[in-house]
């Protein structure tokens, strides 16, 4: 399998790492420039930081969606199939989904 890398991304010579461009406006850079010197942090830590954070977020916030979806099927499933008896294994994945809920919303 062959793996392209987007045109966006030079891969470095040490393999762990890649350079990203952006075009930003002048006013984004300035920002950047006023936030990194008053972090007492270079502009590429404080950038590679922020977008990380974001990114991190973004993820976390994805999968807290995934998961309510996931334990709404789980309870509707669960609820609807009220007439039979439900097997264990119907039971562990309701206990594991209500799990997984309350970890995530204590972790808000």
């Amino acid at each position: 399998m062959t793996f392209n890398k987007p045109d966006n991304l030079a891969v470095s010579q040490d393999a762990r790492t890649v350079r990203v461009d952006a075009r930003i406006p002048i006013h984004i850079k300035n920002n950047l420039v006023m936030a990194a010197a008053l972090s007492g942090r270079t502009q590429t830590d404080f950038l590679i930081t922020a977008v990380n954070e974001a990114a991190q977020k973004v993820i976390a916030e994805h999968n807290l969606i995934n998961l309510c979806l996931e334990d709404q099927k789980a309870l509707a499933q669960a609820l609807l199939d009220e007439n039979t008896p439900p097997d264990g294994q119907r039971w562990d994945r309701l206990r594991k989904a209500m799990r997984r809920h309350s970890k995530e919303v204590d972790s808000r």
